[in-house]
This record gives structure tokens, C-alpha cells and sequence, in this order.
């Protein structure tokens, strides 16, 4: 099943979606999300092109909310505009999403620092619970669950952050890195490795200590780098020892 993240950072089906029926956000602003969120978890390819016509017909709106989409994706470097080709999805470099990768981690032991001081009781059990379920599908070996929990396990220490701006850059950042992380939860030891960290920070965060959340989540992230570049080497390795 193809997926793609919805407003508060759950895994949804990709397919047609009918945009004039969802309330709240313009026609637009509404077809704005849906791509990005297409783009972030890869069902849009980096240097896959765009068209007009398709996106309109599975966002249900006329071209023009979905020019008005692509203007603003362009803006933020999701898409370019090549000449001769027409809108593609943007393709950072190495060194791009390597950039893009340190701000993040640095905004991301900030809201854990900000989350420290704010979080309250109700928001700790929520986050409690989202963490159950990672572990729970951690221990089935299903990947799948596990991205969609982690993503609602992050993105509840940004809202409890209190930093509307903060939560802003760091769902952007996510997104445009997302498609081009390798997860490393295919690995059954990066699994347990990876409920031990949420468990250090959700103690650090019911601790109420500012500095050891910072600190738990900026392990966190460092941990999760090493292993998929370990990932990836390997894979590397794989595939010149046994090529196609």
C-alpha cells in the first residue's frame, strides 16, 4: 500500500483525493500539503515531473489551485522549473540534505529543551501510549508502524515545545529530507536500539530537565545517522560483490 503523512504526521493511502470536499484550508493550500506530503515520503520521485493535469485530476480542482501549489512548493525547494521539461520534484545533493540534516538536528534538541519546560501530564501519557505502540510494532518487526509511531512520537515533543515557528521549520525540514533518509528500522538490533532513545527522552522530558532532553534526542539522531550510513554501506557493498 502506498502511503503519504497527513496533517498531524500520520500515514495515510495514496490516491485520488477529492479537495474540494476537505474544509478549512483553501483549494490551493489544500493541494499544497497533499503534494508535499507525496514528495516527503517519496510517492513523487526526486526528478519525477509534475503534471498539471494529473495532479488536478487526483486533487479533484481545476489547474488552478494546483498552479498555485506548485508556485509555493517551488518557493521552498520541493520542485524547480527546468526548461523544456516543466515542474519536477527537486533533487538535493548529498551535501543538501546532509546541510538540511544538522539544522534539523539542532531544532530538534531545541524543541526537546522547550518540551522539558512546557510538556504537561496529559501530553506525557499521549506521547506514553504512541510509544507503546512503537514498541509494540517494533518487537512484530513492523516497519511500516514503526515510521508512522515515530513520526507522531516526534511530532508531539514539537507541539509540546509550545513554538508554533519551531514546529513550522522542523515539519518542513522533515519533509524535505523524509524520502531521502534510508530507514534503518530493517535492522532488527536498530529496532531495540531505537525504543532504548525514546525511552531516555521521554524520562528526560518527564524528568522535566531541559538539558537531558536536548542531550537524549541529540544522541538519538547521531545513533540514528550511524546506522543508516552503516545501511547504506553495506548495501553499497552488496551490490558491487553481487551486481544486477
Amino acid at each position: 500500500m502506498l502511503l503519504f503523512m497527513g496533517d498531524r504526521g500520520v500515514l495515510r493511502s495514496w490516491g485520488e483525493r477529492n479537495v474540494a470536499q476537505d474544509g478549512g484550508l483553501s483549494r490551493g493550500a489544500r493541494v499544497y500539503e497533499l503534494v508535499r506530503e507525496w514528495i516527503a515520503v517519496g510517492q513523487l520521485r526526486p526528478g519525477e515531473r509534475l503534471s498539471e493535469e494529473d495532479l488536478a485530476r487526483r486533487t479533484g480542482v481545476s489547474r488552478t489551485p494546483v498552479r498555485e501549489a506548485l508556485k509555493r512548493l517551488e518557493a521552498e525547494g520541493f520542485v524547480q522549473v527546468i526548461p523544456y521539461r516543466g515542474v519536477v520534484v527537486a533533487e538535493p545533493s548529498v551535501d543538501e540534505v546532509a546541510d538540511l540534516c544538522v539544522v534539523r538536528d539542532v531544532l530538534e534538541e531545541l524543541a526537546a529543551r522547550l518540551a522539558a519546560q512546557s510538556v504537561s501530564e496529559v501530553e506525557l501519557m499521549a506521547l506514553e501510549q504512541v510509544q507503546a505502540e512503537f514498541e509494540a510494532a517494533a518487537a512484530r518487526g513492523d516497519v511500516e508502524k514503526m515510521v508512522e509511531e515515530n513520526i507522531a512520537f516526534h511530532e508531539a515533543i514539537w507541539r509540546a515545545s509550545r513554538n508554533r515557528v519551531l514546529v513550522q521549520q522542523l515539519r518542513q525540514l522533515r519533509d524535505r529530507i523524509f524520502a531521502h533518509i534510508a530507514t534503518a528500522y530493517v535492522v532488527p538490533a536498530r529496532r531495540e536500539e531505537s525504543c532504548q532513545e525514546h525511552r531516555e527522552i521521554l524520562a528526560a522530558l518527564r524528568a522535566r530537565d531541559p538539558e537531558r532532553a536536548a542531550e537524549a534526542v541529540r544522541n538519538h539522531f547521531r545513533r540514528a545517522e550511524a546506522a543508516r550510513l552503516r545501511l547504506l554501506q553495506s548495501s553499497s557493498t552488496s551490490t558491487r560483490e553481487n551486481p544486477a
